[in-house]
């Protein structure tokens, strides 16, 4: 009986960044004064910090297609997954440095049986992002990625 390939469906990146899926702490922001004369004091970018919600948002070169691209021509589905079916979710936190490479990246949450390592490899092999910015400063951002697999068509 022949086997069809097992299909990786993701939710888009971009809405997961715009969503508030990119998590992180962040030194102090901006202050803003009230009343009419109120100004925006210059945003002081902190190198060491991890931001929350940079002015500009890390994006994977290339935008989403290319993300979806990248993940469907390196996925490598586990053989003891597919053997059992065992398909599902898993969730990869990383933080994006002010190159765009990947660090510390682990997994928070997946069905395991292989999975898990393979959500997580594919997210250390990614290419260099677009980083974040803040104040026109690229910036470290931690982000949440949630790579489904899927054993039927």
């Amino acid at each position: 009986m022949a086997h069809s390939l097992p299909l990786l469906s993701f939710v888009s990146l971009l809405g997961l960044l715009a969503t508030g899926q990119c998590l992180a702490q962040s030194g102090p922001n901006a202050t803003v004064q009230s009343g009419p004369q109120a100004s925006v004091a210059p945003v002081v970018v902190y190198p060491d910090s991890v931001y929350i919600n940079p002015e500009v948002r890390p994006q994977f070169a290339g935008g989403d297609k290319a993300f979806s691209a990248y993940l469907s021509k390196s996925l490598r589905y586990p053989p003891q997954a597919l053997q059992r079916r065992i398909s599902g979710r898993v969730m990869v936190n990383f933080v994006l440095n002010a190159e765009g490479k990947v660090q510390d990246a682990h997994v928070i949450s997946g069905p395991g049986s292989g999975l898990n390592d393979e959500a997580l490899r594919l997210v250390w092999l990614m290419p260099p992002w677009e980083p974040a910015r803040v104040n026109g400063q690229p910036v470290r951002v931690a982000c949440t990625v949630p790579i489904t697999f899927n054993t039927d068509r």
